[in-house]
């Protein structure tokens, strides 16, 4: 019997696929692509549930090729998704200064000169 996923694993690698993607994938090329682990490649059927799914969330983008092929698209950067995530997460807590300086102070050396560079109006918008 195969392992299953964890809830969000598929939706999580399907979006690691479409992020690395230097264009739009088709579904079979998203299946190929997303890490099997034990649990073995996912149905295609499966990946095009998720994709819809994403879609309808507005993760994913859905278009045509001009070969009239149905291709899949990350709809926004990963780290723009990675900011949308954080300022959620900001908004729902009661102390945001606590937060912040919590989240500060677990920040990697590298991650806190990132920040400061950042904070100080040195190339803010070139990280990423």
């Amino acid at each position: 019997m195969a392992e299953r996923r964890s809830p969000g694993a598929l939706e999580a690698a399907v979006m690691r696929v479409l992020w690395s993607a230097e264009s739009p994938l088709p579904a079979g090329e998203v299946r190929e692509r997303v890490a099997t682990g034990t649990a073995g490649p996912p149905a295609f059927t499966t990946v095009m549930t998720v994709l819809s799914r994403l879609q309808a969330k507005g993760r994913v983008d859905r278009s045509v090729s001009t070969d009239g092929t149905l291709v899949f698209a990350a709809a926004q950067s990963e780290s723009a998704h990675a900011v949308e995530g954080m300022l959620a997460a900001l908004v729902a807590v009661s102390d945001r200064g606590a937060a912040l300086l919590q989240f500060a102070g677990s920040l990697d050396p590298r991650d806190l000169a990132l920040l400061r560079q950042a904070l100080d109006g040195d190339g803010a918008g070139s990280v990423g």
